[in-house]
């Protein structure tokens, strides 16, 4: 693919790899590899992989969460993340900073291991190990930057507005500009083939697979409104994955189970505890506690009940709603980033926007009907409307914690007329509603990339 540029930012310049096994590999910043790190075997090219790996943070859209109707202060909160809870968000804030820098680190890790691919002679016996590192950089670099269309872009549904730099070449120290929309999605099509092309076809779950390609797709097309794009591409990996019983649907949130598991990010010791976004690891106080507008959405015949919910050590009458979603050793758990219910959930959702109301209705059905574990009655719809709100309430159930909420009400708002609205209860400090026409359903850019570049342009309400 051309290089849709040819300059980028101090900001996306520097980076630093670590790898597996106390190795470190240290890649320059500066556009050049030098001879002490020129990547000389297949080897090297697995250690520069697994270091880009790290930068693939998913714990950050979970962070997102907070911001929304899914969580509460909790009963220990001496100020954890309140003012992110009280949509305080701006061109300085960590979190939003925090999507930037990191995507573009694993993206600029990438290229600079796939510069280094170059220079390596590689042996018959070595060509398909060699051709699986290529996928899966190629993926990770559709992954990163599908990652900053979805939270940076000002509109997904026009091309021609402003998105983020898509950056597939080696970086130097220069000023880079956003790309459109329909160019960053361009880059991003064209990886993901390039990916298909050397990705091996036994790929785990752990690492990109040619099926975690697939749910990207679904997921993008779905976005940008593409809906007959985003309903095929569930549809294959509904074919080709069972939705788990109630039984192994607790087993994937305690990470013994991987049915529907089409992705996932590994965590181990030494990792960030997701559960940390809640919880005092040490002690187990609760900071943040799941809603009461959430809580009582719930069925407890369900088993996201149990699931989402704490119950063991929550106490619902005295207003306590522990989360239950990540409570793994020292709250440690493995982040799903593609699961088969979701395939489920965008193909409602493409089926209603396309009219089909009653199919959307049979859709949302067999995810209920896997949930509570007897037959349920498929929801009728009367209206594309009334489909997308219902479909809206099955998200927040089934992806609970899970890093979407925000992102679908982003999308969604001005279909719906909906923004942020928290139960009042939810809401001591009184800042209980985000307006569908906010500007902050928009992140801004960091003002560290703005400091250090002329040719970037904020986002519409952080100022200049």
């Amino acid at each position: 693919m051309k290089r849709i540029h040819k300059k980028v930012s101090a900001v996306l310049a520097a980076v630093v790899l670590f790898v597996s096994c106390d190795e470190q590999l240290e890649i320059a910043p500066i556009g050049f590899l030098s001879d002490e790190n020129t990547f000389e075997t297949v080897d090297n090219l697995q250690q520069g992989l697994n270091a880009a790996y790290t930068g693939m943070t998913s714990e950050l859209n979970l962070q997102f969460d907070i911001m929304t109707d899914e969580v509460k202060p909790g009963a220990d909160n001496g100020g954890q993340y309140i003012n992110f809870y009280n949509f305080n968000l701006n061109a300085q804030s960590g979190e939003s900073g925090a999507h930037w820098t990191s995507n573009y680190g694993m993206i600029n890790s990438v290229n600079r291991v796939l510069q280094g691919s170059e220079s390596i002679e590689v042996e018959a016996e070595d060509q398909a190990e060699f051709n699986n590192i290529l996928g899966q950089l190629y993926a990770l670099r559709a992954f990163g930057h599908f990652q900053l269309l979805t939270w940076f872009s000002t509109d997904y549904t026009d091309d021609g507005s402003l998105a983020v730099p898509y950056v597939d070449f080696v970086v130097t120290i220069e000023e880079l500009p956003r790309n459109t929309v329909g160019e960053v999605v361009a880059g991003i099509n064209a990886d993901i083939a390039q990916a298909r092309t050397f990705l091996s076809g036994t790929n785990g779950n752990i690492i990109m697979n040619q099926d975690a390609l697939t749910a990207m797709e679904a997921r993008m097309n779905l976005y940008l409104e593409n809906f007959d794009v985003a309903l095929t591409k569930a549809q294959e990996l509904i074919d080709a994955y069972p939705l788990a019983n109630r039984g192994e649907y607790e087993g994937i949130f305690a990470d013994s189970d991987n049915t529907e598991v089409i992705l996932k990010a590994r965590r181990v010791a030494g990792n960030f505890p997701v559960g940390g976004y809640y919880y005092f690891t040490g002690s187990a106080g609760p900071f943040l506690e799941m809603s009461n507008g959430l809580y009582d959405a719930l069925d407890p015949a369900d088993i996201r009940y149990d699931v989402n919910f704490w119950e063991d050590s929550s106490d619902p009458e005295n207003n306590s709603h522990l989360i239950g979603k990540y409570t793994g050793p020292g709250f440690l758990n493995d982040l799903k980033i593609f699961r088969v219910s979701e395939m489920y959930l965008i193909k409602a959702e493409a089926q209603a926007r396309t009219n089909d109301l009653e199919g959307a209705g049979e859709t949302i059905k067999e995810i209920r009907d896997a949930r509570f574990g007897v037959d349920t009655p498929a929801p009728v719809y009367s209206s594309v409307n009334d489909a997308l709100t219902g479909i809206l309430d099955e998200r927040r159930i089934e992806l609970a914690f899970e890093g979407h909420r925000y992102l679908d009400i982003r999308r969604l708002r001005n279909v719906l007329n909906i923004g942020i609205t928290r139960d009042a209860r939810d809401c001591p400090t009184g800042n209980c509603d985000l307006p569908a026409a906010d500007y902050r359903f928009n992140l801004p850019i960091p003002l560290a990339e703005l400091n250090a570049n002329e040719n970037m342009v904020q986002n519409p309400g952080y100022g200049s």
